[in-house]
């Protein structure tokens, strides 16, 4: 029998392109957009019903993600329907992120910062001459 667990562990599986565009990947579920998960029936006749977010009202990957998330659950033993609806609330914040993700997402950001943060250093080059380096902030 398939329970809750189960269904968040493979929609997690889905990952965001946002989260891959912010430089840590993430499924659905550490993303937060999965808002809810049932599941019902007796073991081989299973339906689940999924209520999934988005992060931004005019977000496309809505189609691309009902479909996966339909994919992958109906290949689940004992699964023989999935119901997905879309919350329109649009009121998605990092707040709803996975603890954990959002730890590693804002190490990411700091990282990321300190580095941009760095004097960059350059070394010009003129014909004959040997590199010398200068720093530029």
């Amino acid at each position: 029998m398939i329970g809750e667990a189960e269904v968040r562990t493979v929609l997690n599986e889905i990952v965001d392109p946002c989260s891959v565009t912010a430089g840590v990947p993430a499924g659905l579920c550490d993303m937060g957009l999965i808002r809810a998960v049932h599941v019902s029936g007796p073991p081989g006749r299973q339906r689940v019903a999924l209520t999934v977010g988005v992060t931004e009202p005019g977000c496309f990957m809505i189609g691309p993600f009902a479909a996966e998330a339909r994919a992958r659950l109906l290949g689940l033993a004992g699964v023989e329907e999935v119901q997905l609806e879309l919350d329109n609330g649009y009121d998605w914040t990092e707040s709803m992120m996975a603890p954990d993700y959002l730890a590693r997402l804002t190490e990411h950001r700091e990282r990321e910062s300190a580095r941009r943060s760095l004097p960059l250093h350059v070394v010009r080059r003129e014909a004959g001459d040997t590199p010398r380096p200068t720093t530029s902030s």
